[in-house]
């Protein structure tokens, strides 16, 4: 991870322009499937029975990414997406007059190992990019009646609050090995033992949704110190973020035009179609989905997430090794949500000036402002990213309101609730300044079952013998493989790192087969 306060999330969006597509040389008797517009989403037409040279399973940036470096070899790629889209976790939609994330967000500055900055700043010119996060910070303290702002003459300066203050610090220090000597060591006992904030600490909100929530997607007590610091100190991506300032452009909006409309138009595709069984008994893979059909390959590049490599949703046969297993187990990844919320006004900048950051006592965890950056947008939006228990509390708020928009409505008014307390100057403005919002529940998605993968206490020993390195051992003689952002070693939970594990699988399925458009017959 980064060194400098930043909101990770996961992979890819929504696809709104495609025309029936076919990747060719499909194999054996049976016709290849193709993909066809249906408005909204993306649908596949009757499938059935396919061969081809590769399957890659999720449509995810690792798995579009993969398949995009496999057709630049020539090969006839599957991709086989249980959801009804392509995108996997990254996410646009548009409320009120602009594009909010509902997925991943930060772009990370500068060219070099980064594919995704210079492609799109190709594409749509230098300005695209904008500064994150502008404003001043504010953190809720004491049920709200002491929230500070990191402002000199504000009504409560968090330069006045020792512990606000004392937080700062972590950045500095959670990253340095040798401050976290004890394997077993969770960041939570860490930060106890070196600032004294226990789970009934007033500032321990501080360290657990705006740092562990805010960051890594869990909560403080899940992380392993030695393995995050040991992650930490490998991170190889800028430590500056920049976001689209475009406020008709999303990311995946953008993905599309640079990658993803080719490489869709060039491959296979099915959606809505979970994969159950990958068979590797045989010389070659036989992939069975949901509805029976059986689609063989030479190989298959698998892209799920951690999530629902835990939950055993794909039957492997014959078994993983128990390398493969004990690997996807020690790597962590917990419940979360995005929720963005548009309100009547910008009723938070009781300081006069605009928020960057907000860290809560309550669900909403850490809130920030997309809005702020939006270039010539009308729309006042806070975007509210509860973490670990926070997302679990309002998971548990949706159901008992019996899912659904009615779930939904229960999220945001849990949130509203939150917000209406944070701020002394503004007491229920939250609530009577509500307009709508969206919420997304990637914990309880069930081709996710999670916001994106972090390190467990022994996820890392070291930096040589990790479980996100174990993971990326091909199996089954070379004939699956894993990739995705869970599997990248120096900067995982990024799209840069889903890319970058897609296009590593996709050759060394390159350097195994070598033979393009060879697909094997139907067994």
């Amino acid at each position: 991870m980064s060194k400098d306060r930043t909101v990770r999330f996961g992979v890819c969006v929504i696809f709104v322009l495609l025309s029936a597509c076919g990747g060719g040389g499909s194999g054996g008797s049976a016709p290849a499937p193709v993909v066809v517009d249906t408005g909204d989403s993306i649908g596949s037409s009757n499938s059935s029975d396919t061969a081809h040279d590769v399957i890659v399973v999720g449509a995810g940036s690792a798995g579009l990414y993969a398949t995009k470096t496999l057709q630049s070899y020539g090969y006839d790629v599957l991709i086989i997406e249980a959801t009804d889209r392509i995108g996997g976790r990254i996410k646009s939609a548009s409320l009120g007059d602009m594009r909010v994330e509902l997925g991943a967000e930060e772009h990370y500055l500068g060219e070099g190992n980064n594919p995704v900055w210079p492609a799109i700043r190709a594409e749509y010119g230098g300005g695209v990019y904008v500064q994150a996060y502008q404003g001043l910070s504010a953190y809720s303290m004491d049920n709200g009646t002491n929230t500070c702002w990191t402002k000199n003459f504000a009504l409560k300066p968090c330069s006045n609050d020792a512990d606000v203050t004392a937080m700062g610090d972590f950045w500095d220090w959670y990253w340095i090995p040798k401050e976290h000597q004890d394997p077993y060591s969770s960041l939570a006992d860490d930060v106890l033992d070196t600032y004294g904030v226990d789970l009934d600490h007033r500032g321990y909100h501080l360290y657990d949704a705006g740092i562990a929530g805010g960051s890594f997607a869990t909560n403080l007590n899940k992380l392993g110190a030695r393995s995050l610091a040991l992650q930490s100190s490998e991170w190889t991506l800028s430590d500056s973020v920049r976001v689209i300032g475009n406020k008709d452009l999303g990311y995946l909006d953008a993905l599309e035009t640079v990658w993803w409309d080719k490489v869709v138009a060039n491959s296979d595709v099915l959606l809505n179609s979970p994969v159950v069984t990958i068979d590797t008994s045989g010389d070659n893979v036989l992939v069975i989905d949901s509805r029976g059909d059986r689609h063989a390959a030479r190989q298959v590049i698998v892209t799920v997430s951690i999530g629902v490599l835990k939950a055993e949703i794909i039957n492997f046969t014959p078994d993983l090794p128990s390398s493969t297993v004990a690997a996807y187990n020690g790597i962590g990844i917990d419940k979360g949500m995005k929720v963005p919320i548009r309100f009547r006004s910008a009723w938070w900048e009781t300081e006069g000036e605009r928020l960057a950051w907000l860290v809560t006592e309550g669900v909403a965890g850490a809130c920030w402002t997309p809005s702020n950056y939006k270039i010539d947008t009308f729309s006042y939006i806070l975007m509210c990213y509860p973490m670990g228990k926070n997302s679990e509390e309002l998971s548990q708020i949706n159901a008992e309101a019996g899912g659904g928009t009615a779930g939904d409505d229960a999220v945001i008014e849990a949130i509203l609730a939150d917000l209406d307390n944070t701020f002394p100057q503004a007491q229920n403005q939250a609530s009577s300044n509500f307009i709508e919002g969206l919420v997304q529940d990637w914990g309880s998605a069930p081709y996710t079952l999670g916001a994106y993968s972090y390190p467990k206490i022994e996820t890392f020993v070291s930096n040589q013998d990790n479980k996100r390195r174990e993971l990326k051992t091909p199996v089954a003689e070379n004939r699956i493989l894993f990739a995705g952002e869970a599997t990248h070693e120096t900067h995982p939970a990024t799209v840069v790192g889903a890319l970058h594990e897609g296009e590593r699988a996709a050759n060394k399925v390159h350097s195994v087969n070598g033979v393009p458009n060879n697909p094997p017959s139907l067994p």
